[in-house]
């Protein structure tokens, strides 16, 4: 175990974000920068078996020699770690996540104000997407910590493994870990009706149930927090819609042109002097327009609301990446594979300068 702690604050003290392991290979690490960087520790299978023995149940030992991945959490000091353990051709693996113990606040995360009107109201779904390694976690956690600090609620979530922990201020937090604390992610949702929260939050919508459970609960009056794998408002609500069996897509979108409020998709991008990122975020906020759109699936049309509705607090990634560039956060070369449309993307720069 000295051998782990030793590496866990070499971690913690360079502000690296991720560790991986594998067994009798150098230690790499992913920057601020977001850069792989190998360190000079190594650890054998012995080592890293021990510590797999040390977080994890026999049985869950057992499904990993026999094949399966493993997902779990571990607290040491200041910080959190999320752990997957598996096998690849060349023996046991370990990947870790930095969960910092404070949960950043929205200005901490530069989310716009404009996000919070959205969480007073009591009924509504918001996702949050992008894939991997993009502040998924961090910007969900951050918006129900608003909610704990400001409003008295109840807040359920359902998350695997758990990430951050929470301490209740205004509001009641219940946080629950598949498989430990509950048998299944359908299981959880069906009885979380019963235990009279406010605010649900669905860690991830990976399949057909889960999503299909996300609507439902959105529609017995709950604000529902979740998050998916997609890079863009009208990919996510396709996303969606097409989850289901032909003959039910009519009905989902018009369900969803109901329920969806918000979607927010980040992408974190090296900063000017890369050095650490920024985020880039493109916001879509319901209005009767893009409400129309989704419930006559004409999802390609929404980019289109959204780029006249900047007076509403909706932000295209177009416009968030050249506002980083005006504002001298990013370098547009670094923003290029980013931009959806090219052609405008230096007219958006000169606006955002003469602001």
């Amino acid at each position: 175990m000295s051998q782990f702690k030793k590496l866990l604050d070499y971690v913690w003290k360079n502000w690296y974000s991720d560790i991986h392991i594998a067994e009798d290979k150098q230690v790499a690490v992913r920057s601020a920068s977001g850069d792989i960087v190998r360190l000079d520790f190594i650890l054998d299978r012995d080592e890293i078996f021990w510590f797999a023995n040390n977080i994890n149940t026999p049985d869950q030992i057992d499904s990993l020699l026999q094949g399966e991945e493993i997902d779990n959490s571990y607290s040491y000091e200041w910080n959190r770690y999320r752990i997957n353990i598996y096998f690849d051709m060349n023996g046991i693996n370990m990947a870790l996540r930095r969960i910092p113990q404070n949960v950043p606040s929205m200005e901490d995360i530069w989310l716009p104000d404009s996000i919070k009107d959205v969480l007073k109201k009591n009924k509504w779904l918001i996702l949050v997407t992008w894939p991997t390694w993009s502040w998924k976690s961090t910007t969900v956690a951050s918006l129900i910590d608003y909610i704990n600090q400001n409003f008295n609620k109840h807040i359920i979530t359902l998350e695997d493994p758990i990430e951050f922990v929470f301490e209740e201020e205004k509001s009641l937090i219940n946080q629950r870990d598949v498989w430990k604390n509950t048998l299944s992610w359908d299981r959880w949702i069906k009885y979380a009706l019963r235990q009279d929260p406010d605010v649900i939050v669905v860690w991830e919508m990976r399949d057909l149930e889960t999503i299909q459970s996300v609507l439902t609960l959105v529609e017995t009056w709950h604000l529902v927090i979740s998050t998916l794998h997609t890079v863009n408002a009208p990919q996510t609500i396709s996303r969606v819609i097409d989850a289901f069996p032909a003959n039910k897509t009519n009905m989902i979108a018009t369900q969803l042109s109901l329920s969806l409020e918000m979607i927010i998709s980040q992408r974190l991008i090296e900063n000017i002097n890369w050095d650490g990122r920024v985020a880039a975020r493109e916001i879509m906020l319901q209005d009767s327009g893009i409400s129309n759109l989704i419930r006559e699936k004409k999802i390609a049309q929404i980019f289109w609301i959204m780029d006249i509705s900047l007076s509403k607090w909706m932000m295209t990634m177009d416009h968030s990446l050249a506002q980083l560039v005006a504002d001298k956060k990013i370098n547009i070369e670094t923003a290029i594979p980013y931009i959806r449309n090219k052609q405008n993307f230096k007219d958006l720069v000169k606006f955002y300068l003469s602001k």
